[in-house]
């Protein structure tokens, strides 16, 4: 799963981003995978969450997206993916899978050396990591590094880079709130692994700065 693994910004400003994907495999475990999925997904609204999607919904919990209708969905995908916001929901989330022993693939993102920390807490090994080696190229091509920051936490590019400055301006100028920006934000990110509670500190700190 490297969708998730490209999200920009400084170390300080990524530490409350995770993702926790549970994925199974065609000819090995996704045959009647339904209830194993269905029980993982219990275990991570467990926890304290921020988001989850499913692209055959075609929605997100950020933008309506219901238990009920993901759970519905479930016995037809190849694994679920929520996001999280604090290393305690990650752990606690490891935790319960490891108890369960399901025997399905579970990857998470996040900052590297928060995630082994965590697994070693949990008794867990991780048995592969992929790392982000950063942008190569002509870097003038690129956003600024405020509009980096929101439309990465979508891996599939789903959100627009003038979306995300209209979205700013709307912000300084007061038409648009927080909140209601940062699920503006989301609505185009249906896996979700959108991080609404990140993308709101960001605006709050392009507010501030601006004020």
């Amino acid at each position: 799963m490297t969708h998730s693994l490209h999200r920009y910004g400084t170390k300080e400003g990524l530490k409350e981003d995770y993702c926790i994907y549970a994925r199974v495999a065609k000819d090995i475990n996704r045959d009647n995978c339904g209830e194993k999925l269905r029980k993982i997904f219990s275990i991570f609204l467990e926890e304290d969450y921020v988001n989850f999607g499913h692209s055959q919904a075609g929605k997100s919990y950020a933008d309506g997206l219901t238990f009920e209708e993901y759970a519905e969905k479930i016995d037809k995908s190849y694994g679920i993916i929520v996001n999280f916001s604090s290393e305690d929901a990650v752990y606690g989330a490891l935790k319960k899978l490891k108890e369960a022993d399901l025997g399905i693939s579970i990857v998470v993102s996040g900052l590297i050396e928060e995630i082994v920390e965590i697994t070693q807490k949990c008794g867990l090994t991780p048995h592969t990591a992929s790392l982000s080696l950063g942008i190569y190229g002509n870097k003038k091509l690129i956003p600024e590094d405020e509009v980096l920051e929101i439309t990465t936490m979508c891996g599939h590019s789903l959100i627009g880079n003038n979306l995300v400055r209209s979205v700013i301006n709307d912000v300084k100028s007061g038409k648009l709130d927080i909140e209601s920006a940062s699920l503006l934000l989301a609505r185009p990110c249906i896996c979700g692994i959108f991080n609404t509670k990140r993308c709101a500190s960001i605006l709050s700190e392009i507010k501030k700065q601006n004020s």
